[in-house]
């Protein structure tokens, strides 16, 4: 069987290792040097959107990708413009992503036996006519805009950079503000003791409002940080069906993998790419083996929903009302599946008013 893989991703990754499981070796087509984003930078995978599991330990138990973190989250600051929450527990991890050695793209592209063909940019298209199989995995929306599948929800800016400082590396930072977040956050995740990633992700359509943003956010917040660069780039929230086209599957961001509540989707694009390549080694349908995925977002896009209309009062009282004693324990130190016990919650309510409709 003749299966190509477009973009060495973390889901087009995943997806060749699962394929070689069942003895398959796809070719794997990148169009950068090697693979992982051209910038270095940390992430988190939250244990919030995962339980009862831990979320690595899920992900290599249940989809058979091993992934080693900088180290776990034991601590999130949370500010409000008039308050403060600090929890405390098992939260999740940090995760370095990028060229570094340590990086997840890193990590999997060493365990890869497959062919990789990189500096080269192919259509997907033009693939489908020469193989069984083609994986879209190419970190984008436009092959999905093309086929007439993607419809977009969030449209939102990632503006950040590496910053130098000193950072306690299993403590995580978050600030909401709509001054400056509008209904999206920031958020800062250590790489280092002196050296972190900080992110500003914003519901912006243009670069030049959302750089604006990230001033304000600078200005307001006195950071005493030294940025060292800066990036910018989508970070949109979008739909997607169906998944397969003809012999085409759609992966990771290209398959709207593209996590719509606070936007870390690392654990779901891995898990799309490993599903693909089950869907391609069984026969067994793409779509069908999708379903608690499409569930997950759906239940996050939800809670992104929620957020829609809220105002700096609204996120004080939220910070205040998780300051609760019990309350807390009970949202971040408990194996209640908060995600989706808030997201139903939040669908009756906009059911009772008539104002939810679902994609």
């Amino acid at each position: 069987m003749k299966v190509a893989i477009v973009g060495a991703g973390p889901s087009g990754m995943a997806c060749a290792l699962e394929l070689e499981k069942h003895g398959i070796l796809p070719v794997l087509f990148e169009k950068r040097h090697r693979p992982g984003e051209l910038f270095d930078h940390c992430a988190a995978v939250l244990q919030l959107f995962t339980r009862p599991y831990d979320p690595l330990g899920h992900l290599n138990k249940k989809f058979g990708i091993d992934i080693r973190p900088i180290g776990p989250i034991k601590h999130i600051i949370m500010k409000s413009p008039q308050k403060q929450v600090a929890v405390n527990g098992n939260l999740g991890y940090f995760v370095m992503r990028g060229h570094d050695p340590a990086s997840v793209e890193s990590q999997l592209y060493s365990r890869i036996k497959s062919k990789l063909v990189t500096n080269t940019q192919v259509d997907y298209l033009e693939l489908s006519r020469r193989f069984d199989f083609v994986v879209v995995a190419d970190g984008g929306y436009n092959s999905s805009r093309t086929e007439g599948i993607w419809s977009l929800i969030y449209p939102t800016k990632l503006i950040g950079g590496v910053v130098l400082g000193k950072f306690d590396m299993t403590r995580m930072h978050m600030w909401v503000d709509t001054r400056y977040s509008l209904t999206g956050y920031a958020y800062l995740c250590p790489i280092e003791p002196k050296r972190a990633f900080l992110g500003l992700i914003v519901t912006e359509r243009t670069p030049e409002k959302a750089r604006i943003l990230w001033e304000k956010f600078w200005e307001m917040e006195k950071l005493p940080y030294d940025l060292v660069n800066e990036i910018l780039i989508e970070h949109n929230a979008g739909f997607i069906y169906p998944h397969q086209v003809g012999n085409m599957l759609f992966v990771g961001i290209a398959g709207g993998f593209q996590e719509p509540f606070l936007g870390f989707g690392l654990a779901s694009s891995v898990k799309s790419g490993v599903l693909a390549a089950r869907s391609i080694a069984t026969g067994r349908n793409y779509e069908d083996l999708l379903f608690q995925l499409k569930e997950d977002m759906l239940h996050s896009l939800l809670l992104r929903d929620m957020f829609n209309d809220v105002n700096n009062d609204h996120l004080n009282l939220l910070m205040k009302s998780i300051n609760i004693p019990g309350i807390k324990q009970f949202v971040y130190n408990s194996n209640v599946d908060m995600v989706r016990l808030g997201s139903a919650a939040v669908a009756q309510v906009k059911k009772l008013t008539g104002l939810f409709k679902r994609p």
